[in-house]
């Protein structure tokens, strides 16, 4: 009985002594957690929000695409070598401005994203004018393209009848101008419109007065150049 009592004992040490190794063990391990656990746990959260950082990244730059501009109607032929180009882009944008493929200017669009160009120099004949949005070096597409014809020249004005200086001798006051101009172009006769066919032929018919009558026609092109001829005829019955 005696041995038995002994042997108990011995066994209840050996579990306390294990009991008290485990705490200790529990300690350390978590004085460990707290000195080096903790950096480690922050080092891991650190790559993680690095990661998640690249992983957003072309989300972002889906979100930086830039729309092209769009640009403001205007004429559709001038007379004049420079002129002004305005339109809408966006905000806080560079706009190039492209004349037949060659670009002429560079400008900055506002908070709202408007933006003027002023002289830009066109090319005798058709203008093809477009522009593009430029922002963090990306590059937009091209707008839509605003034809632009420039004309410098006055347009020629021909009268086939009558002539200049002719005496009309008829029962018949009525007469009709004819003549020829580049088609397109209008024919003001006296300040009435004449009619003007797809050749670029003209009449206009009038009544003739007594006496010297006399003529003032001009033509007028798209571009807005204009020449004048004056004739007169004299009627006597």
């Amino acid at each position: 009985m005696q041995q038995s009592t002994h042997r108990l004992r011995y066994q209840e040490k050996r579990v306390f002594r294990r009991f008290l190794y485990s705490l200790v063990l529990i300690i350390a391990i978590v004085i460990l957690a707290i000195y080096a656990g903790l950096p480690l746990l922050a080092k891991i959260i650190l790559a993680f929000s690095s990661l998640k950082k690249n992983t957003v990244a072309p989300a972002k730059i889906e979100q930086t695409y830039l729309f092209p501009p769009v640009l403001d109607p205007t004429y559709e032929a001038t007379n004049s070598a420079n002129i002004m180009i305005s339109g809408l882009g966006e905000k806080d944008t560079t706009v190039k401005i492209f004349v037949n493929g060659r670009e002429v200017a560079k400008v900055l669009a506002d908070a709202e994203g408007k933006f003027y160009a002023k002289k830009i120099s066109l090319e005798e004949g058709q203008n093809e004018i477009y522009a593009k949005n430029i922002k963090d070096k990306q590059e937009s597409s091209s707008s839509s393209i605003l034809t632009i014809i420039y004309q410098k020249n006055p347009p020629k004005i021909e009268i086939t009848n009558p002539k200049d200086g002719e005496r009309i001798s008829s029962d018949n006051k009525n007469i009709t101008i004819t003549g020829e101009t580049e088609p397109g172009n209008r024919i003001i006769v006296n300040d009435r419109l004449a009619i003007v066919n797809s050749d670029g032929k003209f009449n206009y018919s009038v009544g003739l007065s007594d006496g010297e009558n006399k003529f003032k026609i001009v033509a007028t092109d798209a571009a807005g150049n204009s020449t004048t001829a004056e004739f007169k005829v004299t009627y006597s019955p």
